[in-house]
């Protein structure tokens, strides 16, 4: 992060009492800084590691710096409850790993998610690197990311987002670049994001999903409509039809295979033009050998630790022991025999939406339950 003034007479104040204040102040103790107290939310003990505690409020939150000491995914909260009190990020506040540490922004899609975990799985990144809590681009209510966050990165790792893309030109890559250091470490990773299209031409976006979870979750359980399905209800086929033709020969087209993948391995030569990390032809060496993609959208976490152990290499960190726990397989897809054919994909799908996240109705679903499903939640049948 860019070195700051932590005087400017103002008193040093630790957030929080669990392990990671205990870590806070040793490490100011170690380079003869004093903390003046600490403060807690619905704080039960009057004292923690010498020094007094209160609940914060408009007094003792004036005329400090505040170094919040808490667990990362508990910071945005406390965050917010400091940003509701009138103190500024970064000018009366920061995340206490901050401090210390080499600040990452991640900037992109839900792919980030999954490139953080691999990241932080590494010790020698997590020693010398901590990553801001920005949300995926989707989820950002704001529409842009605070010019004070931008200022204080190390080191930005982002996809390419052009200047039309629909979640606003204010968290594009022209209009954010000339808002960062000249120093900052900059690395553009592969955006992958509808290019697995490739491999999955019965999809397009789906307009009979519905939501779930109160309305919150508008990707409901089948956000990408399949075409062949659709078409087979259409034509007022049976069930059982319905499941016999997909799994056969005539379910795509073999042109409609081919072009399509054409054009999406194009589409993925163009885009990479951009990027920092090369992947294309990693994927057309091994698209045949075993699935690359859970849907159009998502790439396996395969595809996402090579980017991530690049990006390392970038920051001069040798790490081959990576680990992501998470996957991208919420949505996940089958890839249809007839595709496989025809792209002479060498492998089979067997069970779908395996991981904790994965959606689905039953206990498995393979390729049969996910027409099923289907049928069922887009079509009502039964």
């Amino acid at each position: 992060m860019q070195d700051m003034d932590y005087k400017g007479g103002n008193k040093f104040v630790v957030f929080g009492t669990g392990l990671e204040a205990v870590k806070c102040i040793y490490y100011w103790q170690n380079r003869g800084i004093e903390i003046a107290y600490c403060l807690n939310n619905n704080c039960k003990e009057e004292q923690f590691c010498g020094y007094p505690v209160y609940e914060p409020d408009q007094e003792n939150l004036q005329s400090v710096f505040i170094f919040v000491a808490s667990k990362e995914q508990v910071y945005p909260i406390i965050s917010k409850q400091l940003r509701e009190n009138g103190r500024v990020e970064f000018k009366d506040y920061i995340f206490y790993e901050w401090a210390y540490k080499k600040l990452v922004l991640l900037h992109g899609n839900c792919h980030m998610a999954i490139v953080s975990s691999f990241l932080l799985s590494s010790e020698a990144f997590s020693s010398q690197f901590s990553i801001y809590p920005n949300p995926p681009i989707c989820e950002n209510k704001e529409g842009r990311i605070d010019k004070a966050v931008l200022v204080n990165c190390d080191v930005w790792i982002h996809e390419d987002i052009r200047i039309d893309n629909e979640f606003g030109y204010y968290l594009s890559d022209e209009y954010m670049r000339p808002l960062f250091r000249t120093d900052v470490i900059e690395i553009t990773i592969p955006h992958l994001f509808g290019l697995g299209k490739a491999f999955f031409p019965q999809s397009e976006w789906n307009h009979r999903n519905k939501k779930i979870k109160n309305g919150e979750d508008a990707n409901g359980m089948f956000p990408h409509a399949d075409k062949v399905i659709d078409q087979c209800v259409k034509q007022g086929m049976r069930k059982a039809d319905i499941i016999n033709y997909c799994m056969s020969d005539a379910a795509i087209d073999r042109d409609e295979i081919e072009n399509n993948f054409k054009l999406y391995t194009d589409k993925m030569r163009m885009r990479e033009q951009k990027w920092d990390i090369k992947i294309v032809d990693y994927i057309l060496e091994n698209y045949r050998v075993r699935k690359l993609f859970y849907d159009m959208g998502h790439p396996v976490n395969e595809i996402l630790e090579i980017i991530s152990s690049a990006v390392l290499e970038k920051l001069g960190i040798t790490d081959k022991c990576i680990t992501a726990h998470e996957s991208l397989d919420v949505h996940e897809e089958p890839v249809y025999p007839i595709v496989r054919k025809v792209l002479k994909m060498n492998w089979s799908d067997g069970l779908l939406r395996k991981s904790m996240a994965g959606k689905k109705a039953g206990s498995e679903m393979n390729f049969e339950e996910y027409i099923k499903e289907y049928l069922w939640w887009c079509h009502g049948i039964k």
